[in-house]
């Protein structure tokens, strides 16, 4: 791609060039000058290979909601992440597949992930980039409650796949910025989108 295919660019583009490709990622370097004039730079970023054309984002996170005891809990994963070389807390999530929509991928990780099925979708965002200044990496949220009583929800069952090892967690939501911050960082961290919604609730309080 040469030139700026949005109009709000406010750069010409050239020598766009893919510098590695992978399974599921690969490098790209382009080649920057302000319209305006100034120096020409380049900028070097990783992109996804995976993304289906038809995908709203590249992935989804999902916020699930559990009521039970008169208090609300959110559920979590533990994992460890090999870029990080650390144990992660985050929300469940994963990719979307061709011909899903955020809330079947959603859905279905969180089947995977947790063995929880959710009995209503309160809400579903947007697509979000999680760092545009590296990346075109992205993601819709997906907010949903589980009904514990539900038959299903009894004794809840990962479907984990070969490679993955995942560590259930659920929090009380009015206290998931205290146990956030609680938090060893030699041994865990916390992953950026549940860090946000974690603030979110806490300056709600403010």
């Amino acid at each position: 791609m040469n030139g700026s295919e949005n109009p709000d660019c406010p750069y010409e583009l050239t020598n766009n060039e893919v510098v590695w490709s992978g399974r599921w990622m690969q490098t790209r370097r382009v080649q920057f000058k302000p319209k305006t004039g100034g120096q020409q730079g380049v900028w070097e970023s990783a992109h996804r290979n995976t993304t289906p054309s038809t995908a709203p984002a590249a992935g989804v996170s999902v916020i699930a909601r559990v009521r039970k005891e008169g208090k609300v809990f959110v559920v979590l994963i533990k994992q460890y992440r090999i870029p990080c070389r650390k144990m992660v807390l985050e929300l469940p999530a994963g990719l979307i597949d061709e011909g899903e929509t955020a809330v079947q991928a959603g859905t279905r990780e969180l089947l995977e992930e947790t063995g929880y099925t959710y009995g209503k979708v309160v809400m579903e965002t947007k697509i979000c980039y999680l760092d545009p200044g590296l990346t075109d990496d992205s993601q819709c949220l997906v907010v949903v409650d589980v009904d514990v009583d539900a038959p299903e929800n009894q004794n809840p069952v990962q479907q984990l796949e070969s490679d993955e090892s995942i560590e259930v967690v659920l929090v009380e939501q009015s206290k998931l910025m205290d146990y956030i911050s609680d938090l060893d960082q030699s041994v865990i961290i916390v992953e950026g989108t549940l860090l946000a919604y974690a603030m979110g609730l806490r300056l709600a309080t403010l």
